[in-house]
């Protein structure tokens, strides 16, 4: 009598099951990575300027509710020279950037400025937004 062969399964990967865990957490990282970035909210003037590095700076930024913030952190005007110092280090090749709200007077800025400038910054730089293309 002859024996029948039984085939063998062929083995096959379905990689349809992981393809739609692999699009669901892309998703998901697209969704949450713009909710991560952390920040002071500023909203910067206008106006046509060439970009600035900041690796190697100290940001100081007013919001629209006056506060100001070094590096991120909330400072009082008391605490503000001590911040400043912390962060700035003394560093004469490090630039200060200033990012000021639009609300914010203009005085409150220079008065800030003042202070950065006695401490021995030079470099001190303003933050803007480039504008609109056709405004």
């Amino acid at each position: 009598m002859r024996r029948r062969r039984v085939p063998l399964p062929q083995p096959d990967m379905n990689l349809t099951n992981l393809m739609d865990v692999v699009l669901c957490i892309l998703v998901v990282f697209m969704i949450t990575a713009p909710l991560m970035t952390q920040g002071v909210k500023v909203e910067l003037p206008k106006t046509d300027a060439p970009a600035v590095d900041e690796k190697k700076s100290v940001t100081v930024s007013f919001d629209a509710r006056r506060r100001v913030f070094v590096d991120g952190e909330e400072t009082s005007d008391e605490e503000f020279p001590g911040a400043f110092a912390r962060a700035w280090g003394g560093d004469e090749s490090k630039a200060v950037l200033i990012e000021g709200d639009r609300a914010v007077p203009y005085g409150m800025v220079l008065e800030t400025v003042g202070e950065i400038r006695k401490a021995g910054a030079t470099r001190i730089g303003f933050l803007t937004e480039p504008p609109q293309a056709g405004k």
